[in-house]
């Protein structure tokens, strides 16, 4: 039996402060060989190449919350993959998303008049810089962006449902979350729509039994929590986000990173498994 790990990253598996994985490397190295560990993410196909490189990892990844799944090209030896596939950089693409980032901007672009909000692409690598404590270098693969146009918000607090609102009211299958230093805005996927698709894929190829497991922290982790069989929950800044399964949920005590290990520990104890 193996592991099917879904991760977030920010404030999951790297430092809200920091975005340092302190110790991790370490323990993925010690249970990589009996897991998969797939990050499922808001960052960008730029960002997360330069993550797996520093933790020696070649697996698949998803990107900017559940748009895109990316393979490495030899993750596949089956099927024909031409039809639904596009090549990118070295990797198999497989995209959730229905339409480019500049056509969401565009169609969301006029409540700027109503609402006080900057597109991310559009502010200044040194006022995100600012924002979020990346460095310039970190900003630059943040902002190579292929499919979402994250939101940050200038207004008040308060208006924040109205904006919600509105935004749904343009098309049903927008969706909007808060994902902790900025709002995401998605048509048609989300990150467990992203992990179903990706189990869809892979099933054929698998020739052992597995557990999913989940691991997030903030509101737009939810729909992949309810997705897997085990979820945990890394403590936060915020309040305790709640999912609607009962069972097989673990509650971290510590943050992110250390909050990772812990979780998954307590996954392969329940599990019976030790690594």
């Amino acid at each position: 039996m193996k592991f099917l790990i879904f991760s977030d990253l920010d404030g999951t598996f790297l430092s809200y402060e920091n975005y340092s994985f302190g110790n991790l490397k370490i323990f993925v190295n010690k249970i990589k060989h009996k897991t998969s560990i797939i990050f499922n993410t808001s960052k960008t196909f730029s960002e997360m190449l330069y993550i797996n490189k520093r933790l020696n990892l070649n697996n698949p990844f998803i990107v900017e919350n559940g748009a895109c799944i990316f393979f490495p090209k030899e993750y596949f030896n089956y099927l024909d993959l031409k039809k639904n596939f596009f090549k990118y950089r070295g990797y198999l693409g497989y995209s959730l998303a229905n339409n480019s980032l500049e056509l969401i901007a565009e169609k969301i672009s006029f409540l700027q008049e109503k609402f006080s909000f900057s597109f991310y692409n559009d502010l200044s690598d040194q006022k995100i810089s600012k924002i979020t404590n990346l460095s310039i270098e970190d900003v630059k693969r943040s902002k190579d962006r292929l499919f979402s146009n994250p939101i940050y918000w200038n207004d008040s607090l308060d208006q924040i449902p109205k904006f919600k609102s509105e935004i749904i009211s343009l098309n049903e299958h927008f969706k909007i979350f808060d994902g902790g230093r900025f709002i995401h805005i998605l048509e048609g996927y989300d990150k467990g729509e992203a992990l179903k698709k990706f189990l869809e894929i892979i099933k054929p190829s698998l020739n052992y039994e597995f557990v999913t497991v989940s691991l997030g922290d903030s509101e737009n982790d939810i729909c992949m929590l309810e997705s897997t069989d085990y979820s945990c929950i890394v403590k936060g800044k915020k309040d305790r986000i709640s999912l609607k399964k009962k069972n097989k949920i673990y509650f971290s005590k510590t943050k992110a990173p250390d909050g990772w290990k812990e979780s998954l520990e307590s996954v392969f104890r329940m599990e019976n498994k030790n690594f």
